[in-house]
């Protein structure tokens, strides 16, 4: 990969199941990457296990910082910060101390990799142009853009094909050996997957947490389904989920929040899953 790209990619077991999908980047003289907080010391331990084979050291980063700039003027606002900007064509950008990344979906927005200076600096300079807000709005984006969010509760338990990685760029099936890649082939090959990940936005009395299953309305009745990924709620009210259920769902299924009143539908991503 180019010093102007990220990639989303997954680190799987023998099996195929995803420890935990991953934004990797170049970073100085090495490699990057960024991931929930939640899986990072399994990930870490599992990771290390390989690093004897070769001069590499792997290790948390806990000096940088994560701030997200999304919404109408992003670009304009950071203009009079950076000098230079990232874009589709350079996804990645370095300014000093600061590493900004480039995504499009569900609209432009970026993610600056920083130092606590710099990101008490710019929210000092964007006060009055942009309100602060909390992880949970960077999630709900994530949610709309249709990028899986893996946290400890979901570790080990998907396939990348499951949660749509195929149709991000996630998986290259022309790269040679890795851990579980007999098993993520065959998904593919054999049409072994069942599985994709969805998108849902309605009402529910709770924000319901990862790992927890929905209910999929069946005439009068209600049926158990799929595995939440991720959910939150926005300020006017509305529940975002992230799901991992059957890849052959109807556009017009109705679910909820298990026994709860209110219903959730269908959101369309941002990309197509056919192949």
């Amino acid at each position: 990969m180019t010093e102007q790209q990220h990639l989303l990619t997954a680190h799987c077991d023998a099996k195929g199941k995803m420890w935990s999908n991953l934004r990797l980047f170049r970073e100085r003289d090495g490699f990057a990457w960024i991931e929930r907080r939640s899986v990072r010391e399994a990930q870490l331990t599992e990771l290390k296990k390989y690093a004897v084979f070769s001069k590499v050291v792997i290790a948390p980063d806990d000096d940088h910082v994560l701030l997200g700039v999304a919404g109408f003027q992003a670009r304009a606002a950071l203009a009079n910060v950076f000098s230079v900007l990232p874009n589709s064509e350079n996804q990645v950008v370095r300014d000093g101390v600061s590493t900004l990344l480039w995504f499009e979906h569900p609209a432009e927005r970026f993610l600056l990799v920083t130092d606590v200076a710099t990101v008490n600096m710019l929210t000092e300079k964007l006060h009055g142009e942009a309100e602060l807000n909390n992880s949970q709005q960077w999630l709900a984006l994530d949610i709309e853009a249709g990028i899986p969010v893996i946290d400890a509760a979901n570790s080990g338990q998907f396939i990348p094909q499951a949660t749509n990685l195929q149709a991000l760029g996630g998986i290259s099936f022309k790269k040679g050996c890795y851990t579980g890649q007999e098993m993520v082939a065959r998904a593919k090959f054999r049409g072994a997957n069942k599985r994709a990940l969805w998108s849902l936005a309605g009402k529910a009395s709770r924000v319901p947490e990862a790992g927890e299953d929905l209910e999929l309305q069946m005439g009068e009745n209600w049926r158990r389904t799929g595995a939440i990924l991720a959910a939150t709620q926005l300020d006017d009210g509305q529940l975002l989920v992230q799901a991992v259920m059957n890849n052959d769902l109807e556009a017009e299924s109705v679910f909820r929040v298990r026994d709860d009143a209110n219903t959730l539908h269908i959101v369309p991503l941002p990309y197509s899953l056919e192949e």
